[in-house]
Formats: structure tokens, sequence, C-alpha cells
């Protein structure tokens, strides 16, 4: 049986994100389109201490961290702490993808962050479509880094997706 290569539409939020411009530019062959939502896609890790299990207590960061266990139950089953200091982690560490790297990058993408992201923002999404030809990105008004979750604007983002993929399918055959 002959082998059939098949490209993805990747769609990526956060670390999530850092995993969708990896396969972008380490196999292209099967990327159709990327989307990214929370990422700026250079390694910034300024603020992830923040993040740290026992920051977040010692400065009481409660709303924060009762977020964390509501949002992230299934990925952490019931320990928040170590969900979040692999979090601090990951962010310290991730994406190491060069300029050129990312420059390197050939299919229809669309970056995203919310207004008033602190991880990813306007500034780092604009330079990182700067580098991705023919790129674009949006910001979200008045939404943070989560901007396509039920408190924030998913009708806008999910809309903002779905023109971009209707846009690049007939180019992406």
């Amino acid at each position: 049986m002959p082998y059939i290569q098949v490209k993805a539409h990747f769609i990526g939020y956060s670390l999530g994100a850092n995993v969708g411009l990896y396969l972008a530019v380490l196999y292209p062959e099967r990327v159709a389109t990327l989307t990214t939502i929370g990422t700026g896609g250079i390694c910034d890790p300024t603020g992830a201490e923040k993040f740290e299990p026992e920051w977040l207590i010692e400065h009481g960061e409660y709303k924060t961290i009762n977020q964390m266990i509501e949002r992230h139950e299934e990925a952490h089953r019931g320990n928040w702490q170590e969900h979040m200091r692999q979090s601090a982690r990951d962010w310290r560490l991730y994406p190491r993808l060069s300029k050129d790297q990312l420059s390197s990058i050939r299919c229809p993408s669309l970056f995203m962050t919310g207004e008033h992201d602190a991880f990813a923002g306007e500034e780092r999404v604009k330079e990182l479509s700067s580098l991705v030809k023919g790129s674009q990105y949006f910001v979200v008004p008045g939404a943070g880094h989560s901007p396509h979750m039920l408190r924030e604007s998913p009708i806008l983002v999910n809309d903002v997706i779905l023109d971009f993929l209707n846009t690049n399918r007939l180019s992406c055959k």
C-alpha cells in the first residue's frame, strides 16, 4: 500500500503553540497552516518565577491557584503544584528556535495574542510575524493570555481562525 503524506492544520495555545512552531520548522511537509495563540515564538523566561507554587502561595495569589486547579485538573490530576512547576520549567526553556529557524516557516501562519497577554503580547507576535514570510497576527481586544477561553473572547477568536483557514484552504492542497 502506498504511503500517503497528510498535512494538518495546527492550532496550538501557549506551550502547545510552541509545539506548532517546532512542527512547522522541523516537519514543514506536515503542516498545512499554523495558528498560535499566546506565544511570541522567542524564549523569554521573564516572570516564570511567578508561576512557582511557593511564590503564588507566599503572595496570596489564590485566584490564580484556583484557576489552575479548575482549568487544568485533568492535566495535573490534583497535583497543581507539580503542574505549575513543570509549566515554569517549560516557560524558562522553550521555544529554543533561532530567528533563522522561525524564518524558515513557509506555511500560512496566524499568530494571536490577547491585548493584555503578559506572556506573548502584541510586540512579540508582531516580531514573530515579521520573521515568518506572509504570516499575519491578530490582537484580541481586551483579552489576556487565554483569549479563546469562555471568560474572554472565544467567538471572536474562533471567527478569526475560521476566516484564516477558509482564506488559506485553497493554497494548502
